[in-house]
Order: C-alpha cells, then sequence, then structure tokens
C-alpha cells in the first residue's frame, strides 16, 4: 500500500506537467494515461522531443530525490512508436539502450503490429517449462488432474485478459495440459486419452474434472472488456448499447 501511495505521486507529477502545458497530448483522441505502474515495472508514454524529453527527465529526478526510487537510465529502454526518425534526439537527452517490438511487458509479448507466431510460441514454451518433469512420475491422475486445474491453467489467465489471442494458441495450450493429464509428460497420442478433451473440461456435477475450457474463459474474459467500456460510457452520461448489439437482420 504504500508503494502504490508513493508511486501515485510520480503520476500525480505527470498530470499536472500536462495541465501545465510542459507536456503537450499524446494524440488528438483525449489519451490523458502517460504511465503504467506495476511493482517496479514502470512504462511512460512521451513524445520525442528535447523539450519533453529534458522535462521528463527533470519530473523523474525530483521523484527520485524526494522518494529515493532513482530511474537508472541503463537498465531501462526506449521503444519507438512511429518515430524512429527522433531517436538520434532520445538517444541524446536519455542515453539508454534503444529497442523495437515485440517487446516484452509483465512477461506478455506486446506490439503495435499484430504478434507473429514465434513471438507467442517461445511464451507457450514457457507454460510447458512448468511441468513437474520427473515428479510427474510419482503423480497419480488426481494430483495431476489438480496440477492442470490449479497450475497450468491458470497460467494463460493473464495473457486471455490482455489480448484475443489466435485459436491454434488455445489448442496448444490444451495440447500441453492433455499431454501432463494422461501421460505425465510433454507428448500424447489420441489412444492414450482416456477421455474426450470436451468431457474433461465439464464442471464436476457434470461428469467433468472441473479443468477450465480455454476457450469459453477466452470468450468470458474478453467481454469483460465490453463491460467495462459499456459502464464507462454509462457513467459519462451517455448509453450507446445499440453500437454494441448485433444486427439480427445481417
Amino acid at each position: 500500500m504504500l508503494f502504490i501511495i508513493i508511486m501515485d505521486v510520480l503520476n500525480s507529477l505527470f498530470i499536472k506537467a500536462g495541465d501545465e502545458g510542459l507536456l503537450q497530448p499524446l494524440s488528438n483522441r483525449n489519451i490523458q494515461q502517460r504511465i503504467s505502474l506495476y511493482a517496479d515495472d514502470v512504462v511512460l508514454f512521451i513524445r520525442p522531443t528535447e523539450e519533453e524529453l529534458q522535462i521528463t527527465k527533470e519530473i523523474l529526478d525530483c521523484f527520485g530525490n524526494a522518494s529515493g526510487l532513482q530511474t537508472n537510465l541503463q537498465k531501462s529502454c526506449v521503444i519507438p512508436i512511429r518515430c524512429e526518425e527522433a531517436l538520434g534526439v532520445v538517444g541524446e537527452n536519455l542515453q539508454c539502450p534503444v529497442t523495437e517490438f515485440p517487446t516484452t511487458y509483465l512477461g506478455l509479448p506486446i506490439s503495435n503490429k499484430k504478434l507473429r507466431k514465434s513471438d507467442l510460441v517461445s511464451w507457450l514454451e514457457k507454460i510447458a517449462d512448468r511441468l513437474p518433469g520427473w515428479k510427474a512420475s510419482f503423480m497419480n491422475l488426481t494430483g495431476r488432474a489438480t496440477m492442470v486445474r490449479t497450475v497450468l491453467s491458470a497460467i494463460p489467465v493473464y495473457l486471455l485478459i490482455a489480448m484475443n489471442v489466435p485459436k491454434w494458441v488455445i489448442k496448444a495450450i490444451d495440447k500441453i495440459c492433455r499431454a501432463f493429464l494422461w501421460k505425465g509428460g510433454k507428448e500424447v497420442n489420441g489412444g492414450s486419452c482416456l477421455v474426450a478433451w470436451d468431457k474433461v473440461t465439464r464442471p464436476l456435477d457434470l461428469g467433468g474434472l472441473g479443468i477450465h475450457n480455454l476457450q469459453v474463459m477466452s470468450w468470458a474474459l474478453q467481454m469483460r472488456w465490453l463491460w467495462l467500456r459499456v459502464r464507462l460510457v454509462a457513467r459519462m452520461g451517455f448509453c450507446r448499447l445499440a453500437s454494441y448489439i448485433p444486427d439480427e437482420g445481417k
């Protein structure tokens, strides 16, 4: 809680700089959020001009001197978003490494374009690496089912919240879970699967093992964004539900 209170001051400093005209709006779409904070991972969105870069450095220095949380530019990086021609100015003022999309933030691959298959394959490999390996041979079916239900099926939730993943990603995760459930390894053939996967993912009271159906979960988590958007529109005094309701005539 103390960390959240302190970091809120940093956010307030950037808001104040924007209100005073020291930092120009990011775009003409009324985007007000300049900073994303999560633990010690901070993302700043700024215009690549010498004036704004200097103001940003002054804000970070002021915050660091007051809180003791100094910014290590050598451990930071700059990622240009349609402003590659300004990298020279950025490098002169910030003097930190420059990288490009796709990159990783909070464990997820992010990009300003559609993610390539190779970008997501490396993330899938991390799920497979969470398998207990040789310990699986000492686990019975109940233990492996619990492992899939509480660990392997839970890892993708953050990804499913953040983006609309392709179907092949869902199938790849299901394949990892299915192989571990029936064989305790990373590979399994159809003959080793005692029950169809659509039955395995049913709730316990419907004869399944209670393992999450990731496709259904993905739909539900994506609908969450629609729910939040509708709430935001209603809070602003407008109700444009009609734009979200599909036309039955189409």
